[in-house]
C-alpha cells in the first residue's frame, strides 16, 4: 500500500493510504511520522541482534569444519551451492578452511571455487544467514558421517 502526504490548497496536510484520505494538522502528522520511525527502528534493531546472534553461531560452526576429515569435507563441498560454500568459508575464522577446501577439490573445481570466492565478495548479512540455514542440514549429515568415521578408528 502506498502512503503519501500532501498539502492541500489551505496548507493542511493530507495523508493518503490507498483509497483512504486523512486530513491532519501538522503536529499530528509529525507525531505519526515519529511513531512510525520509532517502531520501525525498534524492530530493525531487534532483527539485527537476532541475525548477529545467528551469524555468530554459524561462524563457530564453519570454524569447526576445519577439523573435519578430508573425505567427509569433499563430499560436503560437492553438495553445497557456490554461494553456500563461499559463505561458509568466509564465516570461518582465518583462511584455514579456505585452504582446506581448495586442497579437497579437483584442480578445475578449485579454480572455479576461487573465482566464486572472488566474485561473491558482497554477500549481505541476510544472504549469509539464508545460505547457512540452507546448508545446515548438509553440515549436520557431514558431522554424523564424521562421528561414524571417528567411531571406526
Amino acid at each position: 500500500m502506498d502512503i503519501t502526504a500532501k498539502r492541500d490548497h489551505d496548507g493542511q496536510y493530507i495523508l493518503e493510504m490507498g483509497p483512504v484520505f486523512f486530513e491532519l494538522p501538522l503536529e499530528s502528522l509529525e507525531l505519526l511520522h515519529k511513531l512510525v520511525g520509532e517502531r520501525l527502528g525498534n524492530h530493525a534493531t531487534a532483527d539485527m541482534d537476532g541475525l548477529n546472534k545467528k551469524l555468530n553461531a554459524y561462524r563457530a560452526l564453519a570454524s569447526k569444519l576445519v577439523s573435519m576429515d578430508d573425505r567427509v569435507l569433499q563430499k560436503l563441498v560437492t553438495q553445497l551451492t557456490p554461494e553456500q560454500l563461499v559463505t561458509m568459508v568466509r564465516l570461518a575464522d582465518g583462511e584455514r578452511l579456505f585452504h582446506k577446501v581448495i586442497r579437497n577439490l579437483s584442480r578445475q573445481n578449485g579454480q572455479q571455487f576461487q573465482q566464486d570466492y572472488h566474485d561473491l565478495n558482497k554477500i549481505t548479512v541476510h544472504q549469509a544467514s539464508l545460505y547457512m540455514e540452507q546448508a545446515v542440514p548438509m553440515i549436520r549429515q557431514a558431522a554424523q558421517e564424521q562421528k561414524a568415521l571417528m567411531g571406526q578408528s
